[in-house]
């Protein structure tokens, strides 16, 4: 297997497993939460945890 495609694998399977926030504008995933998407500037970045669950956060479903 060539080097790129085991980076390309490494990465997508790192991505998969370790992002618990999504940016709800251009659906970038990260490990943190930041506070702007680096990718769009938006500013609606959800724990998947919420997407999960209906896409509110804890205090709005209720």
């Amino acid at each position: 297997m060539g080097t790129l495609l085991r980076l390309k694998k490494y990465l997508s399977r790192e991505q998969s497993e370790g992002s618990q926030y999504e940016c709800l504008t251009c659906h970038a995933t990260f490990e943190r939460q930041p506070q702007v998407c680096p990718n769009c500037g938006g500013y609606d970045i959800r724990s998947t945890e919420w997407l999960d669950s209906g896409g509110r956060p804890p205090e709005e479903r209720a």
